[in-house]
Protein backbone atom coordinates (compact mmCIF):
# COMPACT_ATOMS: atom_id res chain seq x y z
CA UNK A 1 0.00 0.00 0.00
CA UNK A 2 2.86 2.37 0.43
CA UNK A 3 4.04 2.77 -2.78
CA UNK A 4 0.90 3.02 -4.23
CA UNK A 5 0.32 5.54 -1.74
CA UNK A 6 3.70 7.44 -2.71
CA UNK A 7 2.60 6.84 -6.41
CA UNK A 8 -0.79 8.91 -5.79
CA UNK A 9 1.05 11.27 -4.00
CA UNK A 10 3.53 11.92 -6.74
CA UNK A 11 1.22 12.23 -9.28
CA UNK A 12 -0.86 14.87 -7.15
CA UNK A 13 2.18 17.08 -7.81
CA UNK A 14 2.71 20.20 -9.95
CA UNK A 15 4.38 19.16 -13.48
CA UNK A 16 6.38 22.03 -13.39
CA UNK A 17 7.92 21.12 -10.18
CA UNK A 18 10.98 19.86 -11.56
CA UNK A 19 11.28 23.42 -13.42
CA UNK A 20 11.59 25.17 -9.81
CA UNK A 21 14.39 26.79 -8.35
CA UNK A 22 15.44 24.56 -6.11
CA UNK A 23 14.20 20.75 -4.71
CA UNK A 24 10.59 21.20 -2.39
CA UNK A 25 12.26 20.12 1.19
CA UNK A 26 8.87 19.65 2.23
CA UNK A 27 7.82 17.32 -0.05
CA UNK A 28 11.06 15.50 -0.13
CA UNK A 29 10.33 14.83 3.52
CA UNK A 30 6.66 13.95 2.83
CA UNK A 31 8.28 11.44 0.23
CA UNK A 32 10.67 9.80 2.21
CA UNK A 33 7.94 9.49 5.39
CA UNK A 34 5.59 7.77 3.21
CA UNK A 35 8.61 5.25 1.77
CA UNK A 36 9.26 4.05 5.55
CA UNK A 37 8.16 0.79 5.97
CA UNK A 38 7.05 1.92 10.11
CA UNK A 39 4.56 4.51 8.35
CA UNK A 40 2.85 2.32 5.72
CA UNK A 41 -0.13 1.59 8.09
CA UNK A 42 -3.28 4.13 7.87
CA UNK A 43 -1.96 6.27 11.28
CA UNK A 44 1.26 6.26 9.68
CA UNK A 45 0.30 7.54 6.24
CA UNK A 46 -1.98 10.01 8.06
CA UNK A 47 0.87 11.32 10.15
CA UNK A 48 3.15 12.20 7.34
CA UNK A 49 0.72 13.98 5.43
CA UNK A 50 -0.09 16.00 8.69
CA UNK A 51 3.68 16.89 9.11
CA UNK A 52 3.85 18.13 5.89
CA UNK A 53 0.62 20.18 5.70
CA UNK A 54 2.02 21.80 9.39
CA UNK A 55 5.67 22.60 7.19
CA UNK A 56 3.42 23.73 4.44
CA UNK A 57 1.31 25.91 6.46
CA UNK A 58 4.43 27.56 8.23
CA UNK A 59 5.72 28.42 4.92
CA UNK A 60 3.04 29.18 3.35
CA UNK A 61 2.65 31.72 6.08
CA UNK A 62 6.11 33.09 5.97
CA UNK A 63 6.39 33.70 2.77
CA UNK A 64 2.96 36.10 3.28
CA UNK A 65 4.43 37.68 5.78
CA UNK A 66 7.49 38.35 3.83
CA UNK A 67 5.61 39.50 0.47
CA UNK A 68 3.65 41.88 2.57
CA UNK A 69 6.58 43.67 4.00
CA UNK A 70 8.46 44.25 0.38
CA UNK A 71 5.26 45.04 -1.31
CA UNK A 72 3.78 48.54 -2.02
CA UNK A 73 1.03 49.17 -0.10
CA UNK A 74 -1.34 48.66 -3.42
CA UNK A 75 0.36 45.57 -4.23
CA UNK A 76 0.06 44.16 -0.54
CA UNK A 77 -3.31 44.93 -0.16
CA UNK A 78 -4.48 42.99 -2.84
CA UNK A 79 -2.27 39.93 -1.75
CA UNK A 80 -4.11 40.35 1.62
CA UNK A 81 -7.53 40.38 -0.32
CA UNK A 82 -5.96 37.28 -2.23
CA UNK A 83 -5.02 35.27 0.92
CA UNK A 84 -8.22 36.23 2.60
CA UNK A 85 -10.22 34.77 -0.50
CA UNK A 86 -7.73 31.51 -0.53
CA UNK A 87 -8.86 30.61 3.48
CA UNK A 88 -12.33 30.68 2.52
CA UNK A 89 -11.48 28.81 -0.50
CA UNK A 90 -9.43 26.50 1.43
CA UNK A 91 -12.35 26.55 4.45
CA UNK A 92 -15.11 25.61 1.87
CA UNK A 93 -12.85 22.87 0.14
CA UNK A 94 -12.27 21.37 3.37
CA UNK A 95 -15.72 21.02 3.88
CA UNK A 96 -16.87 19.50 0.90
CA UNK A 97 -13.87 17.25 0.92
CA UNK A 98 -14.47 15.94 4.70
CA UNK A 99 -18.37 15.51 3.12
CA UNK A 100 -17.19 13.62 -0.24
CA UNK A 101 -15.03 11.14 1.88
CA UNK A 102 -17.64 10.72 4.74
CA UNK A 103 -19.47 8.98 2.07
CA UNK A 104 -16.82 6.57 1.35
CA UNK A 105 -15.73 3.48 3.92
CA UNK A 106 -12.75 1.74 4.22
CA UNK A 107 -9.14 3.13 5.70
CA UNK A 108 -7.00 4.46 2.69
CA UNK A 109 -9.45 6.91 2.46
CA UNK A 110 -8.63 8.54 5.26
CA UNK A 111 -4.86 9.26 4.02
CA UNK A 112 -5.92 9.93 0.97
CA UNK A 113 -8.08 13.03 2.50
CA UNK A 114 -5.63 14.00 4.22
CA UNK A 115 -3.18 14.44 1.29
CA UNK A 116 -5.45 16.09 -0.43
CA UNK A 117 -5.66 18.98 2.46
CA UNK A 118 -2.07 18.75 2.58
CA UNK A 119 -1.91 19.54 -1.77
CA UNK A 120 -3.76 22.11 -1.49
CA UNK A 121 -1.73 23.99 1.32
CA UNK A 122 1.15 22.93 -0.87
CA UNK A 123 0.52 24.59 -3.83
CA UNK A 124 -0.74 28.38 -2.32
CA UNK A 125 2.96 27.32 -0.37
CA UNK A 126 4.75 27.43 -3.58
CA UNK A 127 2.73 29.81 -5.50
CA UNK A 128 3.66 32.57 -2.29
CA UNK A 129 7.42 31.50 -2.28
CA UNK A 130 7.39 31.85 -6.30
CA UNK A 131 6.05 35.37 -6.00
CA UNK A 132 8.74 36.22 -3.27
CA UNK A 133 11.36 35.03 -5.24
CA UNK A 134 10.15 36.81 -8.30
CA UNK A 135 10.93 40.37 -6.03
CA UNK A 136 14.01 38.94 -5.32
CA UNK A 137 15.10 39.55 -8.85
CA UNK A 138 16.67 42.58 -9.17
CA UNK A 139 15.57 44.87 -11.66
Amino acid sequence: MTRAWLLLTLLAWPADLAAMPSADPTGTRLARCLEREANASTAGQTECETKALRDYDRRMNLAYAALLRRLPAPAAQSLRQSQRAWITFRDAEDRARTAIYATRSGTMYVPMETAAGTILTRDRALQLEGYARILSIER
